[in-house]
């Protein structure tokens, strides 16, 4: 398809600038056409001040001759350059239709890459659901047996709604180019709630979660949107509890650097392997089975990515596997 649509817009561009060119060397060429003719003579005779006729009548023709010496070669030059844009237009045109369907080709590309993987990601429960409801159904069973079906079958169901929810975040972003509207927004206040909203999560592994703002400081203000930037830190924090073994440690050390706001993430976690760490913010991406073994999609970070760069920030990712992880945000300061 693609191939096809390079193929028409080269043929576009090359008969657009052929006919370009071929259109200025025309005009060029009538142009120079005309001021050679008589009004260039009586330019020439003006401009040495001819009186003599016969002196003059001598110099014209020589003015005449050279003027139409001078056209031939104009002629021959012209011709020859069209001659040669013939194999170079569309060698260049090509080039310029590839580059022009670039990102067109790549957002088809991200397209059926997404819809491929969300639609890998879906079938995976709804097989489940319809396994287990299959049978349970198969025979008359204790309600006991059905009570632990339903539960099973939420818990897919959950999983899905969460699916659905991150893939229509993400699609949302991808249609959505028009900037966000941004307000001033304490991040040690975000961190402070979420942690809270976590805790009791960090407490069933005996994970101890300590925050560390700088000196003096009691907040540290962003411009950003507050939904968003919840969001944000909310998928790295929780994603820092799920990687993080029993009785392990979560350090959020919070600072400020020239005009941006520095927020690090460290745990002493199972880490990532360093072949891993460029590839873990793409979507539905997952490393090996002992970092997978929690049930995930592999969208979480590929939405944190999405906000940092939604924000103009940045994010640093420093992991030793068996040792832990450092995520660092860097956020403009409000």
């Amino acid at each position: 398809m693609f191939q096809r649509a390079q193929i028409k817009l080269t043929i576009y561009y090359s008969v657009l600038f052929i006919a370009l060119f071929w259109v200025f060397s025309s005009g060029l060429y009538i142009w120079m056409n005309n001021s050679f003719g008589e009004g260039y003579i009586s330019q020439v005779q003006h401009r040495h001040g001819e009186n003599d006729a016969d002196i003059f009548s001598k110099n014209a023709k020589v003015v005449t001759i050279a003027g139409d010496v001078a056209l031939d070669q104009l002629r021959d030059i012209l011709i020859a350059l069209n001659l040669g844009l013939l194999f170079l237009i569309p060698i260049t045109s090509w080039f310029l239709a590839k580059k022009t369907l670039a990102p067109v080709f790549e957002a088809h590309e991200r397209q059926k890459q997404f819809v491929s993987d969300a639609s890998h990601e879906m079938r995976t429960p709804l097989a489940i659901i319809g396994g287990e409801i299959d049978v349970t159904l198969n025979k008359k069973r204790h309600a006991d047996d059905y009570r632990r079906t339903l539960l099973s079958t939420r818990e897919e169901i959950n999983r899905l709604s969460a699916l659905v929810e991150n893939l229509l975040f993400l699609a949302k972003n991808d249609q959505n180019s028009q900037p966000l509207s941004f307000e001033n927004v304490d991040i040690t206040d975000i961190i402070n709630s979420i942690t809270q909203a976590l805790q009791t999560k960090a407490n069933q592994k005996h994970i101890t979660i300590s925050l560390l703002v700088k000196e003096f400081i009691n907040s540290h203000t962003v411009k950003g949107h507050p939904v968003l930037l919840r969001q944000l830190f909310y998928n790295l924090l929780d994603n820092a509890i799920i990687y993080t073994s029993e009785r392990g440690k979560i350090k959020i050390t919070i600072t400020e650097r020239k005009n941006m706001v520095v927020i690090a993430i460290q745990d002493t976690g199972i880490g990532i392997n360093t072949s891993d760490i460029k590839k873990i913010m793409r979507r539905f991406y997952r490393v090996d089975a002992s970092r997978s073994q929690p049930k995930g999609y592999g969208l979480g970070l590929a939405i944190v990515r999405t906000i940092i760069a939604r924000h103009n920030g940045k994010i640093l990712i420093d992991s030793k596997v068996k040792q832990g992880s450092t995520f660092t945000i860097i956020l403009p300061k409000a």
